[in-house]
């Protein structure tokens, strides 16, 4: 029987979604402070987790997403870390959030996903 292995949850976020993801009981949060350089930050953080075997999930909050996209489709194809993009109090980024999804799974994965 195989072996299954139990990973951790990272985040990225500011304020707002460290705070709850801290609430929930997540220990990895890495919280990007207002008026800091979101795009530097981001990219560091995000490649230190990376470098954390234990990692099996990030989420990071979608108005960083410009900032680590190219780093994310590298890891394109492979199945551990997952990196989610999520909305924050301020609400989703993009008007049609299903077709958004859609369109990201598509991208990370290779092929489209009906849901």
């Amino acid at each position: 029987m195989r072996r299954i292995e139990k990973y951790n949850v990272a985040v990225i976020g500011d304020e707002n979604l460290a705070v709850g993801f801290r609430l929930a009981g997540v220990k990895k949060v890495y919280e990007i402070p207002k008026n800091a350089d979101e795009r530097r930050l981001a990219r560091e953080y995000l490649k230190e987790i990376l470098e954390d075997p234990k990692i099996g999930i990030i989420i990071v909050h979608e108005k960083f997403s410009k900032h680590v996209e190219d780093i994310v489709l590298e890891y394109k194809g492979k199945n551990i870390p997952i990196v989610v993009y999520v909305p924050g109090i301020e609400g989703p980024a993009h008007p049609d959030v299903k077709e958004y999804y859609k369109q990201y799974v598509k991208k990370v994965i290779g092929f489209a996903v009906e849901f």
